[in-house]
């Protein structure tokens, strides 16, 4: 695949070239070379489509979640106010138990998208 085909076609296009070439190989054909060739554009597409940032939903808010080991420590509005949510509770921990690396790593931080339109019926005011 030369560097300038990305340019020219969107990732489910060049999937689905790559698919119908290894589809259209005949089994004789498909050697170590064949798979690693067609494993590695596969690879990269896979990359690319993971990379690509996903649109939110107008009535969803993402928010950021801080995880102490399986239970929530907290939700945040932006990833920045998690990160330093995260930094303290690190902090604390390390004041309390000591250098533990795998307790610290326990807290790690998650995206949720949250719905922001009602979900149930409206209830007016009586």
């Amino acid at each position: 695949m030369n560097q300038l085909e990305p340019d020219h076609e969107d990732l489910r296009t060049r999937a689905a070239r790559i698919l119908h070439a290894m589809a259209a190989t005949p089994i004789p054909a498909m050697d170590a070379t064949y798979y690693a060739h067609y494993a590695e554009e596969l690879r990269m597409l896979v990359e690319e489509l993971l990379a690509q940032p996903h649109p939110v939903n107008a009535s969803v808010t993402r928010v950021w979640l801080l995880w102490n080991c399986h239970d929530i420590a907290g939700s945040f509005p932006t990833e920045h106010a998690a990160i330093k949510a995260r930094a303290t509770l690190q902090r604390h921990l390390l004041n309390q138990h000591g250098p533990d690396t795998a307790l610290l790593a326990s807290i790690t931080i998650t995206t949720a998208d949250v719905p922001t339109t009602c979900l149930g019926p409206r209830w007016g005011h009586q």
